[in-house]
């Protein structure tokens, strides 16, 4: 890659990578496109189930464009995967560290500036447990919007229910990807943000359980 973090990089990668799809049998579907067209800076939210959520992101990248994921900083010394990451833009973030909290900052300011959608996991670790439930959502991705005046973007990905992740057994399925309508944080403020958490949270739940019982019922 020629421009290392330049925001076509992630959109290239991405077009690459969704070929990865059609060998291991694995059809999404992306509902709600028109969604994430719009120029401005955002925060993306979504449920996080498993290492296949990447395989979500690159069929979403190339709709948003300019978008870069929020990931834990040990990825970035996982070998190659951690070089191609940062070069297509990763944000990368100690959690560990006191200094967390300023970096992310930084990354929703850069954000806005370059108009740029962050990518965030807000439950914060992976829920497999498929019971058509998510984790209580983290508030970081909810402060870098109100500190950056941005509107949140939520969107919800159907359980996986092709892949047996205590057996370690996967086989071809199909996956909806539903973007839903940007939520507008300008009544929002840091002594009600639980309310927009919430708010947040309960169009994701309500969202993950009508398409994943749907597309199931597809299915058989």
């Amino acid at each position: 890659l020629p421009r290392p973090r330049h925001p076509n990089n992630g959109v290239l990668t991405a077009k690459i990578m969704r070929h990865i799809n059609n060998v291991v049998g694995v059809e999404w579907v992306v509902e709600g496109k028109e969604e994430m067209n719009f120029d401005s800076g955002a925060v993306v939210v979504l449920n996080h189930q498993s290492s296949l959520d990447l395989m979500a992101l690159m069929e979403m990248w190339p709709i948003l464009k300019n978008a870069a994921p929020i990931a834990k900083k040990s990825l970035l010394y996982c070998g190659p995967f951690g070089l191609a990451s940062w070069l297509v833009g990763v944000v990368f973030i100690d959690r560990s560290s006191k200094a967390s909290r300023a970096d992310v900052n930084s990354a929703g300011r850069e954000a806005k500036l370059n108009k740029t959608k962050l990518i965030v996991f807000p439950e914060g670790t992976r829920n497999s447990g498929k019971q058509l439930s998510m984790l209580p959502f983290k508030k970081g991705a909810f402060h870098v919007a109100l500190d950056g005046q941005m509107q949140i973007l939520p969107v919800v990905v159907s359980e996986y229910n092709f892949l047996d992740v205590r057996g370690m057994r996967f086989k071809p399925g199909r996956a909806v990807i539903k973007v839903l309508p940007r939520i507008d944080t300008s009544e929002y403020t840091k002594e009600n943000i639980d309310e927009l958490v919430e708010l947040t949270r309960n169009r994701m739940l309500e969202t993950l359980r009508d398409i994943s019982v749907v597309d199931q019922k597809k299915i058989d």
